[in-house]
Parts: C-alpha cells; sequence; structure tokens
C-alpha cells in the first residue's frame, strides 16, 4: 500500500500528524486561538527593532501598532482585523489609525498601550493613576500566557502590596484551624459574594486583591490550593471590574482561566472566558466580546454545570445582542434558560450561586432592552426586581443595577415620569453601596435626559443626581 505523502503545517512548515486532518499543527491552532484573547507574550527585545524604535519616536501611535502588526518576532504578520478585534473595531477604522494623524487623547493612546503591552518606560505619555495598591497590572503583563505555573505565581506575588519594611510580603496565607488550604479559600470565596451582593467592588477589591497576592505564596508551597486560588483570583476579577480597574480585572480573570486549565476545571476556564466576554461587553468592544463568549462556550461545553451553561449562555447573548443580532441573541437565550431548568441535580460550584431566577430574567431583560423590545425588557427586568425583594432583598447592588436598566426601558418607551422615578430609586439606594459600575449606569440615565430639557420631572432627577454624585466625591 502507498505511503500517503507527507502533510505541512500552512503555518510554521512543520510536518503533520498522520491522524491531524487540519491544515494546521496543533501548536499554530492554540497560537491562532490564544490570538482571540490578546497579544501574544513577546519578549523584551521584541521593541528594541529599529522599526519599532522609529515608530515609537515618531509619537505616532498609528505607526507604532502597524510596526507591532509587521514585526518579524510574528510567524507572520497580523493582520488588521485580529489587531483591530482587540479594540474591538473595525479593519477600517485601525486602517485609519494607522495612516491617519495621531492619536491625541490620552484614554485612547492608554487604550492601545495596554492592548499592546507597551512597556511604560518606551511610552511618550504618563499612564494615569497607577494603582499600587494590589495587582494593577504594568501594560506588559494583562494577558499572562506562560505555561509556567510558578512564573505565574511569581508575577502574582511581585505586584502585591508592600509591608511597612519596604519590601514585597512573602508570607503566604495560613488555613484556617481544622481545614485545607483548599476548603479555606472556599470559605473566604463565599464570604466575598455575600459582601459583594451588600457592598459593591470599590469596598471588597483591594482585601480580596491583597489575600490573593499572598495565596500566591501558599500555592507555589501548597498545589492543594490551587483551585480555590483560581476561583478567588475570579473573585478578585469581578470586584476589579465592579470597580472599573479594567487592566486588574483581566489579569485576574486571565489567571482564572490558567487555573482552570491547569486543574482541569473546564467550569472554571470558561466561566472566566464569559466574564472576559460581559467586560468587553461593558467597554463596547462587541466584535471580541462575542469571540470571547463563543470560546466560552466551546471550552464549556462538556462537564460543565446547569448554572455554568446557563451563565455562557447569558454572557453570549449580551454580545450578540449589543450587535443587534436578535434572531441568535432570542436562540441563545432560550438555550439558557433550557439549562437553567436542568438546575437542581448536581452540585453546583459556588462562584455560581448569583445565578438564580432573578439573575437569569435580569440578563434577559438586558438584552431586551439593547434589542428594542421594550414591553419584553419591562416585564423582564419587573420581574428580576419583585424576586429580591421577595428571596434577597440584601441584593442591594444587584437591586440597583436591575432598577436602572428599568428606567432605561421606560425612558426608550417615552414614559419619563416612570423612568425618573425608578432612577430616583436607584440613585437612592446606590448611597449604600459602593460601585463604580452603577454609577456609571446612573450617569448613562442621567446623560439620555438631556433631550427633555427643560421638563420638570428630568430636571429634579438630573439636580439628584447633580447632588448625590458630589457628595459622594467629596
Amino acid at each position: 500500500m502507498a505511503r500517503a505523502p507527507d502533510r505541512y503545517c500552512r503555518s510554521c512548515r512543520g510536518r503533520l500528524a498522520r491522524d491531524n486532518t487540519s491544515a494546521e499543527c496543533a501548536s499554530c491552532q492554540k497560537a491562532r486561538r490564544d490570538l482571540v484573547l490578546g497579544a501574544p507574550d513577546v519578549p523584551d527585545d521584541f521593541w528594541t527593532t529599529d522599526e519599532m524604535r522609529d515608530a515609537l519616536a515618531s509619537w505616532h501611535m498609528g505607526r507604532v501598532i502597524a510596526a507591532y502588526r509587521a514585526h518579524p518576532f510574528h510567524a507572520r504578520p497580523f493582520s488588521q482585523e485580529i489587531v483591530g478585534a482587540w479594540a474591538g473595531i473595525s479593519q477600517v477604522q485601525l486602517s485609519r489609525i494607522e495612516h491617519g494623524p495621531a492619536i491625541k487623547h490620552l484614554d485612547r493612546l492608554v487604550e492601545w498601550a495596554e492592548i499592546l503591552r507597551i512597556p511604560e518606560h518606551l511610552l511618550w505619555f504618563k499612564l494615569p493613576g497607577r494603582r499600587v495598591d494590589g495587582a494593577t497590572p504594568s501594560p506588559t503583563a494583562i494577558v499572562p500566557t506562560s505555561a509556567d505555573l510558578a512564573a505565574l505565581l511569581g508575577s502574582l506575588s511581585a505586584t502585591r502590596p508592600a509591608l511597612a519594611c519596604g519590601d514585597g510580603p512573602t508570607l503566604g496565607v495560613s488555613a484556617f484551624e481544622g481545614m485545607t488550604l483548599g476548603q479555606s479559600a472556599d470559605l473566604v470565596l463565599r464570604l466575598f459574594l455575600a459582601l459583594d451582593d451588600e457592598l459593591g467592588g470599590d469596598s471588597l477589591y483591594l482585601p480580596l486583591s491583597r489575600y490573593v497576592a499572598r495565596m500566591a505564596v501558599s500555592v507555589e508551597q501548597d498545589p492543594d490550593g490551587l483551585l480555590g486560588f483560581g476561583h478567588l483570583s475570579q473573585m478578585a476579577g469581578w470586584l476589579a471590574l465592579d470597580a472599573h480597574l479594567n487592566g486588574a480585572a483581566r489579569r485576574y480573570f486571565t489567571t482564572a482561566l490558567y487555573v482552570g486549565h491547569e486543574a482541569d476545571e473546564p467550569g472554571l476556564a470558561a466561566s472566566s472566558l464569559g466574564y472576559m466576554s460581559l467586560q468587553e461587553t461593558y467597554r463596547g468592544r462587541l466584535s471580541p466580546a462575542l469571540s470571547l463568549a463563543q470560546t466560552a462556550f466551546a471550552t464549556g461545553s462538556a462537564r460543565t454545570t446547569p448554572l455554568t451553561r446557563t451563565m455562557l449562555g447569558t454572557r453570549l447573548a449580551r454580545a450578540q445582542a449589543g450587535l443587534r443580532d436578535r434572531p441568535a441573541c432570542l436562540r441563545t437565550l432560550a438555550g439558557a434558560r433550557a439549562a437553567f431548568d436542568q438546575a437542581g441535580h448536581q452540585e453546583e460550584p459556588p462562584w455560581m450561586s448569583y445565578v438564580d431566577p432573578a439573575e437569569l430574567a435580569a440578563q434577559e431583560g438586558a438584552c431586551y432592552l439593547e434589542l428594542g423590545i421594550i414591553s419584553e425588557g419591562i416585564e423582564s427586568l419587573t420581574t428580576a426586581i419583585d424576586l429580591i425583594d421577595a428571596r434577597t432583598p440584601r441584593r442591594i447592588r444587584d437591586r440597583v443595577h436591575y432598577l436602572s436598566r428599568l428606567a432605561k426601558c421606560h425612558l426608550a418607551g417615552r414614559d419619563l415620569e416612570q423612568a425618573c422615578s425608578r432612577a430616583t430609586e436607584a440613585l437612592t439606594l446606590s448611597k449604600a453601596i459602593d460601585s463604580a459600575r452603577v454609577s456609571e449606569r446612573l450617569r448613562e440615565f442621567n446623560d439620555a435626559l438631556e433631550p427633555f430639557g427643560d421638563v420638570a420631572l428630568a430636571q429634579q432627577f438630573r439636580e439628584l443626581f447633580s447632588t448625590t454624585v458630589g457628595a459622594a466625591k467629596g
């Protein structure tokens, strides 16, 4: 029998295994999938080529991006579609950035510096407000991709807060009496989940980030705590996201993703990808949000619980709703509800405890709002609020969030009285919590009232908003 001719990977030109029916080897397929998450890890000398130095010296971010895409370090140049997706923009938009006038706005310069992970000392502008309290990453460490667990844990412990002696702490955390390190981490997770219902990320991020940073030291010595460390990293990412610390949030979610794969826990890996998708949805980067949600679905296709599948469905639906893909969104929501109806027959991970009838109804309402299906949005969000009132009244932050969305639904339906009434209720409750994300939703509603000009109801809310926000800042 004639021997089949050798086949070679279309990317690296290495010989393909005989059982590989793809056009690429396994390594190149993984590298291509990883590009969905963001820029790859590059060595320090990546930034020292003549072309890159000239681009950086030009103070033109578009030229830096072009030099980055064409860099010889990559197996082949990255397309504008790939790099643009990291920022949630199209190929045409990125082409305009590369060939048009230099970007002047600091927030956009900072965004691209973080996306490409350009070393801070090479930038021609200063990165604003770098926090040193816990785990805010440098631009070169937003998405760690090392396969070396020790290196990953070391990078986390290196950014933990300094002690009075001036050096970073070298002590880990101790297991609680009578518990393993993993059991102790589970207890801490449950505590912060309960506190998050009432306080919000602005209050809770710092203490948990410090605990996670010290736990990184312990896990280096006691692998028993690895999975618990991953759960807490995901929780820290959520709190960072709620506090609008987007760089730190991405770092923690990526850590949780890595731990999920390392500990063979596909539910955690899929969940962390789902959080990354939600983060991109919040930031209006809908193309990468969709890609991340689809990857999360593929990662969690097996050995995941009904509530995990429910959560993954809502993440995908939110991205589809943002892209105004109504048929796909409604199909995904139906699948999420079907998965939720299967819950109760197997043990769920503790970090899925927030997925309940109120959460599912609220996510459906958020999708309906984005799609312009206003009556269904009002019905779903009203249901979510009623469920919280009846079953879990301690969930103040969620109630404020759902009320702000309900106010937007009423405003979209031109019912100004109901819109301002619900928004006022949300604004009053918001004084009890610390959540930058919720504050932003209320600010969006306040801005949406501008077309109503001198209408008394709109003026009253805007005055109350100004007073409340001003008092909070003071």
